[in-house]
């Protein structure tokens, strides 16, 4: 078989260039004969038409066996173990209600999954996973070299997802520390991408097994000191109001930048703010700088490349037509 079967096609060349020898050969011996009377063309001319040729057959053996060289001729099989080198990346993304507040255009949560998909896009190779999280935690998309699969996964995120309501970082945390390969000692993840909001969560805990399993996480904090307050939408996708706590007043959701800042401490890891201007580039440049290790290997049943024997004969007749002499020894 042939593993680059469109280099046969240069194979309809070769009647062209069988006509070209010909025509050129015929006008060589039509020129002697004008000169030379056909009776005495061997006793008058050193010249050889019988070894132009064989030349000319030489010459074209010769490209045939290049034109099959370069599609490339397998033949028998070979296993090669192919070793990935790659970060396992856990991208938990906060769902809760908290992430429609509008600090951010148009909310926390787009600005968010428009982080993690530039995270997804600039780190091809890289293992992926998302997680989204609110009163519980569910992957979104397992872990996957799958990039066109994890971004497929990231349009359907969306706060509503998850039936239970609140914010409870622990459960995202120790539903990534469960999924990690433990082999890996300097190659785990998570970045935890959310307002900071935490009702009732173990997250001491959660920070304890993170330790133990040497999962780093690096914490983006969406949302502002200030606060927004949280829109309720109708069915046509207007604002109906706003969520109100139990005495009725608007509650405003803050960023909690002290809980994510002592998660990303505590665990080796680094804090970032969503409203720096380079957020997206110092992200993926804090990916680019962390160790990789061996994290999978594959065996992959090839066929074996042939065309050092037709390129080392196509050589051998391509130079043996130009060293074949076409004039007669006397």
């Amino acid at each position: 078989m042939f593993a680059d079967k469109s280099y046969l096609l240069l194979l309809i060349l070769m009647p062209l260039l069988i006509l070209f020898f010909y025509i050129a050969i015929k006008k060589r011996k039509d020129a002697l004969n004008m000169l030379i009377a056909n009776i005495n063309l061997l006793s008058l001319s050193e010249v050889n038409l019988n070894a132009y040729k064989i030349k000319s057959i030489l010459f074209l053996i010769g490209i045939f066996f290049i034109i099959l060289a370069l599609a490339r001729p397998q033949y028998g099989n070979q296993n090669i173990k192919v070793v990935k080198e790659s970060t396992e990346i856990v991208l938990a993304l906060d769902v809760s209600k908290s992430m429609l507040a509008q600090d951010f255009n148009p909310n926390r949560l787009e600005k968010a999954k428009s982080i993690v998909l530039d995270i997804v896009t600039e780190n091809p190779g890289e293992k992926i996973g998302v997680i989204v999280f609110s009163g519980d935690a569910m992957w979104q998309c397992p872990m996957t070299y799958d990039l066109q699969a994890l971004k497929i996964f990231l349009e359907d995120v969306n706060v509503g997802v998850l039936p239970s309501g609140g914010t409870q970082v622990g459960n995202a945390i120790i539903l990534a520390c469960k999924a990690l390969n433990t082999k890996l000692s300097k190659s785990k993840v998570m970045f935890l991408i959310s307002d900071g909001e935490d009702h009732d969560s173990k997250i001491n805990e959660a920070i304890s097994i993170a330790k133990k399993v040497k999962l780093k996480i690096i914490c983006v904090a969406i949302g502002s000191k200030e606060g927004s307050p949280i829109p309720v939408m109708d069915n046509a996708g207007k604002l109906k109001d706003y969520v109100r706590d139990s005495s009725g007043q608007v509650v405003v959701s803050k960023v909690n930048s002290e809980l994510l800042q002592k998660i990303a401490q505590e665990t080796g890891g680094k804090f970032f703010d969503a409203s720096q201007k380079n957020i997206s580039y110092d992200l993926v440049k804090t990916i680019k700088t962390l160790v990789k290790s061996n994290s999978e290997v594959d065996e992959i049943n090839n066929k074996i490349d042939r065309f050092q024997i037709f390129v080392l004969a196509g050589l051998i007749f391509l130079i043996g037509a130009l060293i074949y002499p076409v004039r007669r020894k006397r």
